[in-house]
């Protein structure tokens, strides 16, 4: 049985400035499966957190458009997050679309466990297939705090993709902005990966969503100051 969760907390950071979390996520069964989205509005942005939320609004609009069929599996990925960007574009009030900049994880899964990614800027992708996890998310490059982003890129470069089958009890996909994943070294992602599998599939969806919102609320680094999102689809 195909399941989802999803949770976002705000930051110590925002706390503290009583500013509002720029992360934002959306999880809602589809035709039998799910779509999950997760964006990370950039800080230095002046609405990136409503772009972060008109992303998420935009991925599961554009995907709602589609047949039940199986169909949408041959639409082209570039395609799909053109849709998306001008979906996202034409519901960004400001002229300077770049002030409401944010980054974008996507995944789309269908009753049959066929899923799709796709990723534009930071954070992570996970999958666990068959008892094998993989970063479907290729290593950062550029400097420092350098991201590519909706809002800033337009070129279908800037966005990454993949296809996958959850089809196996244990199966998962995970999603995370990068204030939680800046957080756990390459080499320790697996293993985080496996223990949010572990304990979310064995609760209630309800039950999986506190108990993830609790973790990230009670985040063990020091010194962590940004917003955390974390999405999972995952075969139960």
């Amino acid at each position: 049985m195909l399941r989802a969760v999803g949770a976002g907390v705000t930051g110590p950071g925002h706390l503290e400035l009583n500013e509002e979390c720029q992360d934002a996520h959306s999880v809602r069964g589809w035709r039998g499966g799910w779509i999950a989205a997760v964006a990370d509005g950039l800080g230095s942005r002046m609405h990136s957190a409503r772009g972060a939320q008109v992303a998420v609004r935009s991925a599961q609009a554009e995907a709602r458009t589609w047949e039940r069929s199986t169909e949408w599996r041959a639409l082209p990925a570039r395609d799909v997050a053109i849709r998306i960007y001008r979906r996202w574009l034409k519901a960004v009030p400001w002229a300077d679309k770049s002030t409401a900049a944010t980054t974008l994880l996507l995944a789309i899964c269908d009753a049959d466990g066929y899923t799709r990614v796709w990723q534009i800027g930071d954070g992570v992708i996970v999958g666990l297939i068959n008892g094998q996890a993989e970063v479907l998310t290729p290593e950062r490059s550029g400097f420092g705090n350098e991201t590519r982003a909706m809002g800033v890129d337009t070129a279908w470069s800037a966005w990454h993709t993949r296809d996958l089958v959850l089809g196996e009890p244990g199966d998962a996909l995970l999603l995370m902005t990068d204030g939680i994943s800046d957080d756990i070294p390459r080499n320790l992602i697996d293993g985080f990966a496996r223990a949010v599998r572990g304990e979310v599939t064995k609760r209630s969806r309800r039950g999986g969503r506190k108990w993830l919102q609790r973790e990230l609320m009670h985040w063990a680094t020091p010194g962590h100051s940004d917003d955390k999102t974390l999405a999972a689809i995952f075969v139960a």
